[in-house]
């Protein structure tokens, strides 16, 4: 809001507390848009950041919930628990624990389309399977 202000700081600090915006140099817009970038930006560092599980730990749960081998999920089966197992790892992977989808296609050996699709499939099914409280230690 400085720059608008014709970058006279005295204008700003002549107003009162409550007429006052939050800005930030590096974002052209009003107060009530810079504070939800600023809020958007702190939640992707934190999930960025986040202390992560490794995949083969997160694939171990994955297994041992649904009751399919941790090989069996990597496999390229199209049967229906193998398929499921999948998607849940691959949610968990991509959204939960923050990896790439391009490391998780490569672990399990499909495509990166493939795990993008996945993830959609996912999410419905980490509630079928409650696994969504289980994913943070």
């Amino acid at each position: 809001m400085l720059r608008s202000a014709g970058g006279d700081k005295r204008t700003l600090l002549g107003r009162k507390k409550e007429e006052r915006e939050l800005y930030d140099e590096r974002i052209l817009g009003g107060g009530d848009f810079v504070s939800a970038i600023l809020q958007q930006s702190e939640k992707f560092l934190e999930r960025k950041y986040r202390p992560k599980k490794t995949i083969d730990d997160l694939i171990m749960v994955v297994a041992s919930k649904v009751g399919v081998s941790p090989e069996l999920i990597c496999s390229r089966s199209r049967q229906k628990k193998p398929s499921e197992a999948r998607a849940i790892f691959s949610y968990l992977a991509v959204e939960e624990t923050g990896y790439p989808a391009a490391d998780v296609a490569r672990f399990l050996g499909i495509k990166r389309m493939s795990v993008h699709e996945a993830v959609t499939r996912g999410k419905t099914l980490c509630t079928e399977y409650a696994l969504l409280g289980q994913k943070r230690e």
